[in-house]
């Protein structure tokens, strides 16, 4: 099987980026045996496009099946009509991008309307969540978050974590799993809440964010951490609580995306209102704990490893290019 990925840029030594995920999902695809070549928009805005329309038409010709993952790149697959094209919607094309106060931005509602009328014109559309696949209907999305690297993100001592990248030993850490200046993660709010925990526990915590940090240093920041508080306006399947979850990091979350799904079964983790009081209680309560959670457990029960999330794509794949062909035969044999 020949496959097209179409994705933002990847990410590279210097440049981490958020696309992470999806490169992992092209090595698990290609750990399968399928052949997967890949197209990265890049490049200076607007004229990046037109590039990639035109490596388009030459890669097109080669292979079986394109696979786009975000809106955008997905109207750059439906420019061809000759292949068939998945979709991977990836969270903020369905959901809409917020201000600070989480109102969605009118532009960004205007393409989360373009986004929808796109997913019916493809071939087989992916999402993250449940709620985003309410978004499509009635598109019958497959609702498969990405899968984590459980060789990568894995439990490991602390106080070595701590070691390998400077914390102090005697410190306690609390995570934060965005950039700052990213207005729909919700800094303010995590940062007062931090606050007003330290102040409860009568001991210095550090809120860490994770901005722009290379990703082999992730897992070591969720190891040496004590805690992880996630305060965003909207996620669909936030990968940053997966792996969170594969390092045994307690986390407390406000209800979004599919967050309250992945830790319904996780001990020592929280959903709460977006209230400082009761993130600051279950923050106070998950930092008294002596034990680290359950969270590498719930994510093998819920098959969220790479290789099973893979199995997942191909079985898109196949059905896919399996009806494409059938109607093929069918017109041919009534013509």
């Amino acid at each position: 099987m020949r496959i097209l990925m179409i994705t933002t840029p990847l990410p590279t030594p210097t440049q981490p980026g958020t696309m992470a995920p999806v490169a992992r999902q092209i090595e698990s695809v290609r750990a399968l045996g399928a052949q997967v070549k890949v197209l990265e928009i890049r490049g200076v805005k607007k004229l990046k496009y037109l590039k990639a329309l035109v490596c388009l038409r030459s890669f097109a010709t080669s292979v079986d099946l394109i696979h786009a993952h975000y809106g955008y790149c997905g109207w750059v697959a439906r420019s061809q009509v000759s292949k068939p094209v998945v979709v991977s919607f990836m969270g903020d094309d369905l959901l809409g991008t917020p201000d600070v106060t989480g109102r969605v931005r009118p532009f960004s509602r205007w393409l989360v309307q373009a986004d929808r009328w796109l997913a019916r014109t493809v071939d087989a559309v992916i999402v993250k969540s449940a709620e985003m696949a309410r978004v499509v209907v009635p598109v019958s999305a497959h609702i498969i978050p990405n899968g984590v690297d459980f060789r990568v993100f894995r439990p490991i001592d602390a106080r070595a974590a701590k070691g390998l990248i400077g914390l102090a030993d005697d410190k306690r850490y609390v995570l934060f799993p965005g950039r700052p200046e990213d207005p729909h993660k919700g800094f303010a709010l995590a940062q007062a809440v931090v606050k007003e925990a330290a102040r409860r526990a009568n001991e210095p915590l550090e809120l860490i964010p994770l901005r722009g940090m290379a990703h082999d240093k992730v897992p070591l920041h969720m190891n040496a951490c004590d805690a992880m508080v996630l305060t965003s306006f909207w996620e669909g399947s936030p990968n940053v609580v997966k792996e969170a979850m594969a390092c045994n990091l307690p986390i407390v979350s406000v209800p979004v995306g599919d967050v309250p799904e992945l830790l319904a079964d996780v001990d020592g983790c929280a959903v709460c209102p977006r209230e400082v009081e009761p993130l600051v209680a279950a923050l106070v309560k998950v930092l008294g704990r002596t034990q680290r959670t359950n969270g590498r457990v719930a994510l093998e029960r819920k098959g969220l490893d790479l290789p099973s999330v893979a199995r997942k794509i191909m079985d898109v794949y196949v059905n896919v290019l399996t009806r494409r062909r059938y109607v093929r035969h069918s017109w041919h044999h009534r013509s």
